[in-house]
C-alpha cells in the first residue's frame, strides 16, 4: 500500500482521483480517507482544500443513497488530520476523533432512521428472550439496548477514522520520514484529565441514563489504541523482539472482549504511570 499511497502522491490530480476511486468503492472507503489524511499532512492547504473537495463528492453520493458511513469517515479523517497537523500531537489529534464519535453517535439515528429501528427492535428481542427467567434484569437493561447499539456502531466508526488517520500517518512517514511513525506512536499516551473519566465512564455506564450510557463505548476506542502503543513501547525500550507483538494481536482476535477491557486498564493505568519512561530508565540502568 505504501506504493498505491507514493503513486497517488504524485500529482494533485493522481491523489484526487485515487481517493475518489476509492471512496466511490463500497468497503474500500477507509483507502481513500487515509489519502486524503496524507494529503492534508503533507500538501499546501490550498491544495489539500482542492483534493478534498473533489474527491468526497462520490461519498456524497454515497451519503444522499442511504449509506453515511464513508461521507462520516472521509470528513471526519480530514478534521482529525487538520488537528494533527496544527498540534503535531497524536493524543489530540485521536481525542478530535472522541469528540467526533459522540457528534456521530448523537446524529445516526437521523441518518440511519430507516434501519436503525429494525436494528434496535431485534436487539430488544433478543434481550428479552434471553432474560425472560429474570424480569427485573430485563426492565434493567431493555432502555440501554437502543442507546448501547447506537454507540457501538458510532464506536465503529470513530475506530475507523483513527485507523485511517494513523494509515495516513503512516504513509507520511513511510515516504517522507522514515521511522517517524514507529516512534510516533510508541510515545502515544493519553492525558489523565481524560483517560480517569473515561475509565469512571465505562464502570457506572449501566447506572447513567441510557442516552449517556451509549457514548461510552466511544471513549473506549483511543484508549484501546493507547493500550497497543504501550505494548509496542515497552517492546522497543527493553530491546525484546517484535515477534513479543504477535501474542498482544492473536489475544485481541481470539478473546476480544477480555483483551479490550485489558488494553482499556493499561492505558490507563500508563496515563498515570508512564509505564515506558519507567522501564526505559530501568533498562537504561
Amino acid at each position: 500500500m505504501k506504493s498505491l499511497a507514493q503513486w497517488a502522491m504524485q500529482s494533485r490530480l493522481q491523489v484526487t482521483l485515487a481517493a475518489a476511486a476509492f471512496l466511490a468503492v463500497p468497503l474500500l472507503f477507509w483507502v481513500g480517507s487515509a489519502l486524503l489524511a496524507l494529503v492534508i499532512l503533507r500538501q499546501q492547504r490550498r491544495d489539500a482544500t482542492s483534493v478534498v473537495m473533489w474527491a468526497v463528492l462520490p461519498a456524497l453520493a454515497w451519503l444522499a443513497a442511504g449509506d453515511p458511513t464513508p461521507f462520516l469517515v472521509a470528513t471526519s479523517t480530514v478534521l482529525v488530520a487538520l488537528v494533527l497537523r496544527s498540534t503535531v500531537r497524536l493524543s489530540w489529534a485521536l481525542l478530535a476523533a472522541v469528540v467526533l464519535g459522540e457528534i456521530i453517535y448523537l446524529c445516526l439515528p437521523l441518518l440511519l432512521a430507516d434501519l436503525l429501528p429494525t436494528v434496535v427492535e431485534q436487539g430488544e428481542t433478543l434481550v428479552s428472550e434471553a432474560l425472560k427467567a429474570s424480569p427485573e434484569a430485563q426492565a434493567r437493561l431493555q432502555p440501554l439496548v437502543g442507546p448501547m447499539i447506537h454507540g457501538v456502531l458510532a464506536a465503529l466508526h470513530t475506530l475507523v477514522i483513527c485507523l485511517c488517520l494513523l494509515l495516513g500517518r503512516y504513509w507520511q512517514g513511510a515516504l517522507y520520514n522514515p521511522g517517524g511513525f514507529g516512534k510516533e506512536f510508541r510515545q502515544l499516551r493519553l492525558p489523565l484529565a481524560y483517560a480517569a473519566p473515561a475509565l469512571l465512564a465505562v464502570f457506572v455506564a449501566a447506572q447513567l441514563s441510557p442516552a449517556i450510557a451509549g457514548m461510552a463505548p466511544v471513549l473506549t476506542v483511543v484508549m484501546v489504541l493507547a493500550g497497543l502503543a504501550v505494548f509496542h513501547g515497552v517492546v522497543f525500550n527493553t530491546n525484546a523482539s517484535p515477534n513479543w507483538l504477535m501474542p498482544v494481536y492473536m489475544a485481541l482476535l481470539m478473546f476480544g472482549p477480555y483483551m479490550y477491557t485489558l488494553l482499556i486498564f493499561v492505558a490507563a493505568l500508563d496515563s498515570l504511570l508512564d509505564i515506558r519512561s519507567r522501564l526505559k530508565d530501568t533498562a537504561d540502568k
